[in-house]
């Protein structure tokens, strides 16, 4: 009895180490090659068979040896839009350059961690609280990774090479870790609430910087002033009154300060390379400093407290001009600017409801242009 007993005991823990040894041979490694994980394919858990098949499609072949060969010959792969979630099965593509992955369900980012020569990087829209994988990947130097879950960036301080970072629309209120990245030429913070900017003063090679719906309300923007080689800024939406700090800042192309509780834009009249600028939504009465502003092509002024439009008049360049919901009285100041094809007129206190440019067709008295 005693020894039947044994031999059944027996008998079953050998069936269990068989199970458990077919087992791990039936889900590969993580630096197992992709032949590998698709060979194994149907025995996979669903978001990891997912991501198997995503990249067969990529390559157009269900042939296991063959995808593995032309994936590891790629430096551009993209895979967005294809709602996966796990990575593994890229972990071992290592000569990726170019990888974007936007758009999906990911939230871990471990298997990323071996394409160290990775140079672009898009993550776009996925489901990302935590980035230190991404430390290793110095190479870098475009990282997309907006509309996510992000709040601590400490990891991408050590990415020096990085050029382009978007961090939109995430949960970030400290940004000290982006003090570091001195190259960086585009940065994107959009839809944030960020308590402090003073880290952005040593980024002085910016050329492109985006603080939309950025920051808390009462934040000092004077760090913005050591950004002379900036030539796109966008700070709407974010409360701010005093503009002095961009008074500097010459060379401007665009600038977007809409929604925001500006009255004095004197600081603006020194900036005279701009073409566009957007100060919709403001409290702006006196636009005497807009007078020299010779190179612009587009203006918005939508939504302000404007009567006086007398110093538009020998901005001739201008091919957009939007007054929409303003107090103005007289149009005839615009007379002479030719080059317009639309003006925004409507919610005015217009007398004269008389195109001043030819064709009529020009002036839209009861609309604003929108973007």
């Amino acid at each position: 009895m005693k020894s039947s007993l044994a031999l059944n005991i027996l008998s079953a823990t050998t069936v269990l180490f068989l199970f458990q040894v077919l087992q791990a041979q039936a889900v590969p490694t993580q630096n197992q090659s992709f032949e590998q994980w698709c060979l194994q394919k149907d025995s996979l858990p669903a978001e990891t068979r997912k991501t198997v098949d995503a990249m067969l499609k990529k390559v157009g072949t269900q042939d296991c040896k063959l995808a593995n060969s032309t994936l590891n010959n790629l430096s551009d792969l993209n895979l967005s839009g294809n709602q996966i979630s796990d990575l593994k099965p890229i972990a071992s593509l290592t000569n990726l350059t170019h990888l974007y992955l936007n758009g999906n369900q990911i939230s871990d980012l471990k298997p990323l961690k071996s394409l160290t020569k990775l140079t672009d990087l898009g993550l776009i829209s996925n489901k990302i609280s935590e980035i230190r994988p991404l430390a290793r990947l110095n190479k870098l130097t475009s990282l997309l990774i907006q509309a996510n879950q992000i709040s601590d960036i400490k990891p991408l301080s050590s990415l020096t090479n990085l050029t382009t970072l978007d961090l939109g629309t995430n949960q970030l209120s400290d940004i000290r870790p982006l003090s570091s990245l001195t190259n960086l030429t585009e940065l994107s913070l959009s839809n944030n609430k960020i308590s402090d900017i003073r880290p952005l003063s040593s980024l002085t090679n910016l050329a492109w910087l985006d603080l939309t719906l950025a920051l808390n309300p009462s934040i000092d923007i004077k760090p913005l002033s050591s950004l002379t080689n900036l030539t796109g800024l966008r700070i709407s939406n974010n409360k701010i009154s005093d503009i002095r700090p961009l008074s500097n800042l010459t060379n401007l192309i665009t600038l977007d300060l809409n929604s925001n509780k500006i009255i004095d834009i004197n600081p603006l009249s020194g900036l005279k390379s701009l073409t566009r600028l957007d100060l919709y939504g403001n409290q702006i009465i006196d636009i005497k400093p807009l007078s020299g502003l010779k190179n612009l092509t587009r203006l918005d002024l939508y939504g302000n407290q404007i009567i006086d439009i007398k110093p538009l008049s020998g901005l001739k360049n201008l091919t957009r001009l939007d007054l929409y919901g303003n107090q103005i009285i007289d149009i005839k100041p615009l007379s002479g600017l030719t080059n317009l094809t639309s003006i925004g007129l409507g919610d005015n206190e217009i007398r004269e409801k008389v195109c001043p440019v030819k064709p009529a067709s020009v002036c839209k008295f009861f609309a604003h242009l929108g973007n």
